[in-house]
């Protein structure tokens, strides 16, 4: 019985892996399934700042790039009502369910709410350029949270996100990380494989296997890759990471201060990874009649 029940899911993770190669194969992926992401990229393409032009140049020959908060936002003074939302949040923080190391300061699946401090950070056409840019094509948000990475005790192995893996989402993915703390060599820095993207030198190390991630061994990524091209993101708070998570990382392995970080995720129409948020009853209702926004967040 256990041969007949390993050889049913074997078969259904050979289909699986044959449907979603097929949907990653590229003229597919770009031509066929993004294609109305790559034509309404065009409204807003044209406005892209030299900033944005930077990180997305970095995005595209790194996999990583980095700005800061009043860098990219200019003049908007957002961070001090981010930390004080995020301070607030503190009160109703939870351990993460599959991460004990992770204190979670929001639901897991929150209501998408499009007045939301951090959603109105990431949800805004600058973002949207960058990500945008950086696949060709617009983006499908899928998920966001605010959470503290916890100091483990002294010698703890690293577990899950703590260990190197690529992230299983999509060929090309896209998440946006912001600092809300100083975070140095004891806070969990976010640490990423600089090149292992789509069309890096370091993709095929441990590839994906679609619809899974994968979790390359660290001797690996030690005997292979060199430390130049791994980037420790030691970094001021306000500091903002975008990053293809196909590629190879690791973060949250905090042994002396928490880090308290804000993700947004995005992957595109080829995903089928669902969204990871709720949302509201009267939400075609109450969100602007925008295409570009309604193509990102829409259901």
């Amino acid at each position: 019985m256990n041969f007949f029940k390993k050889s049913i899911i074997a078969g259904k993770e050979f289909v699986l892996h044959i449907g979603y190669s097929f949907l990653w194969w590229w003229p597919v992926w770009f031509y066929i399934v993004n294609r109305e992401g790559r034509k309404l990229y065009a409204l807003i393409k044209s406005d892209t700042t030299d900033v944005e032009k930077r990180i997305i140049r970095d995005l595209k020959e790194n996999g990583i790039a980095f700005t800061h908060i009043d860098e990219l936002f200019t003049g908007q003074n957002l961070f001090p009502g981010l930390v004080a939302y995020a301070k607030d949040s503190r009160t109703n923080a939870v351990v993460a369910a599959k991460k004990k190391f992770l204190l979670d300061l929001w639901e897991r699946d929150p209501i998408l709410d499009l007045n939301h401090p951090f959603l109105k950070l990431t949800l805004n056409k600058k973002v949207f350029r960058i990500v945008s840019g950086y696949f060709d094509c617009l983006p499908k948000f899928f998920y966001y949270l605010l959470n503290v990475a916890l100091p483990v005790p002294p010698g703890q192995e690293a577990v899950q996100s703590q260990r190197w893996h690529r992230d299983p989402e999509d060929k090309r993915m896209c998440k946006m990380f912001l600092y809300l703390n100083d975070v140095d060599e004891g806070t969990g820095p976010f640490t990423y494989v600089t090149k292992s993207q789509y069309g890096g030198k370091w993709r095929s190390i441990v590839p994906q296997k679609p619809p899974h991630g994968s979790y390359p061994p660290a001797e690996v990524v030690a005997e292979r890759i060199p430390q130049s091209d791994i980037r420790v993101a030691t970094a001021r708070a306000g500091t903002i990471i975008f990053c293809d998570t196909s590629g190879i990382h690791k973060g949250g392995y905090a042994t002396q201060k928490e880090r308290i970080m804000f993700t947004a995720g995005f992957n595109t129409r080829a995903s089928q990874w669902g969204v990871q948020f709720r949302y509201p009853e009267n939400f075609l209702k109450v969100s602007p009649d925008d295409r570009v926004l309604h193509y990102i967040v829409g259901k």
